[in-house]
């Protein structure tokens, strides 16, 4: 039996806007798994590349107004559908979706029935050949289980006529039936929100070979990651079956006239994450071991996180802790990739304050289903909405954007507690303590508030 996608019916007037008799168009599908249904979210054309020798970070950039004009052109064959290009598209799409959700595959339009043409059939394996390689090679706490079907939509933009079909890159390659189904009723959305406290000091091996700030980041990454994937998750302070529907749930909650959320179809959810503690209490396990420096990561994060209307508890818990986890690593990945340099700290000033890109979030016109975006030091609403233009396709107005839901860190209250360290360290040895405070402020529990600040500190 092959799968079952539902896509809402404005999807289908985007595919016809996007539509020209002469030329090809390729974007990405976007959306959740359950089992053999797919829910699409959004479709988002990839933006065409600006020169033959595009780098990554490219396609982030933003060009002015005549460069735009001139690269905003359709392809001319499938041949010359840039798959890298579309591999990179769906990296940086990846890290602005909330746990749970993919990219599920790619749509092509073209004044053909295209999947009739073999030469085109290889092509489009190739890319998405190319997505699955890049998201599997890439930062595995963002990408996570990037499952091996993909799906492949072809729209005539001559005909209005559409097939989609499934296909497992990993195996042997072979073409299979799906049934993509627009239904003028929206897909409804239970909404799961969760608050997740950290406070941990990781110590830096003195007598290993020396690390880069970016590589400590990723082994904390991983830390945490494992953290939360042990940890035990609890919807609405209850402990129920995995394969209980969260529908289930929310029926006894409407009956209790405690689910207030009819007016747009969404069911929130209060999730608790429970880590387990170390089970390691013996003295005979300790050892000394000479540290040259310790990383602290400390705060609440915040999560919000949407899943389909017939999910089950069990695939409640995985999106929720794939959300926890793709939102630190993908601030961490930006940071640490916006570092030309590492700083070591000077004789001038002996504390080095970092600020990773903070949080917006914005919810999908049609759906709410939020999605994300982060913004560094200085930036404003503009480049989200450069952003969502190049990135999704969306033309959103700045109001639309939630820009507070992180706040910026002031760097004075870290200024002050590194102080207070230097004096609790030992005088005289020549010691580094790097500290990264994250504290994510829950200000509401329908926003997703943090402040995140990194603080190199070096002691005398």
């Amino acid at each position: 039996m092959g799968r079952t996608i539902y896509a809402e019916e404005h999807l289908r007037t985007y595919l016809t806007f996007l539509a020209k008799p002469d030329g090809y168009v390729i974007g990405l599908i976007l959306g959740q798994s359950g089992g053999q249904k797919d829910y699409i979210v959004h479709l988002a054309k990839t933006p065409p590349p600006l020169a033959k020798n595009i780098v990554e970070e490219t396609l982030i950039s933003y060009t002015t107004t005549a460069e735009q004009d001139a690269a905003d052109i359709y392809i001319k064959s499938v041949k010359d559908i840039p798959m890298s290009w579309v591999a990179d598209h769906a990296k940086h799409v990846t890290r602005m979706l909330p746990g749970g959700m993919w990219v599920l595959g790619i749509f092509i339009i073209g004044p053909e029935d295209i999947l009739e043409i073999t030469s085109n059939v290889q092509i489009f394996k190739s890319v998405l050949g190319a997505i699955h390689k890049t998201l599997s090679w890439n930062n595995k706490h963002l990408c996570g289980n990037n499952q091996d079907e993909k799906l492949i939509l072809a729209f005539n933009s001559i005909t209005q006529k559409y097939v989609c079909k499934s296909i497992d890159v990993s195996k042997d390659g072979i073409l299979k039936p799906a049934d993509w189904k627009f239904q003028e009723r929206a897909t409804k959305w239970h909404q799961l929100e969760a608050f997740v406290d950290f406070d941990k000091l990781y110590f830096i091996d003195a007598d290993k070979d020396p690390e880069t700030l970016k590589r400590q980041l990723q082994n904390i990454l991983t830390n945490v990651a494992d953290l939360i994937d042990s940890s035990v998750v609890v919807i609405e302070e209850e402990v129920r079956p995995l394969e209980t529907m969260l529908e289930i749930i929310c029926k006894k909650k409407r009956d209790n006239k405690e689910c207030k959320n009819k007016k747009n179809d969404n069911n929130s959810f209060q999730v608790s994450l429970y880590i387990p503690c170390s089970q390691d209490n013996t003295n005979s396990d300790i050892r000394v071991t000479s540290c040259s420096a310790s990383i602290r990561l400390i705060g609440q994060l915040v999560s919000k996180t949407f899943v389909h209307q017939k999910a089950s508890i069990a695939e409640a818990n995985m999106a929720v802790r794939q959300d926890i986890v793709r939102s630190l690593a993908s601030r961490l990945e930006m940071h640490w990739d916006s570092l030309i340099e590492e700083e070591n700290g000077s004789p001038e000033e002996n504390i080095t304050l970092h600020e990773p890109p903070r949080r917006v979030l914005i919810a999908l016109p049609e759906n709410k289903v939020t999605l994300s975006d982060y913004l560094f030091p200085g930036e404003g609403p503009q480049e989200a909405l450069l952003s969502l233009q190049e990135l999704l396709d969306l033309e959103v107005q700045e109001s639309q954007v939630q820009k507070e839901v992180e706040l910026q860190a002031d760097p004075m209250e870290f200024y002050c507690q590194s102080d207070v360290n230097s004096q609790l360290s030992d005088h005289g040895t020549d010691k580094t303590k790097f500290q990264i405070f994250v504290p994510y402020i829950g200000l509401c529990v329908a926003f997703f508030i943090v402040t995140a600040a990194i603080i190199i500190h070096e002691l005398i």
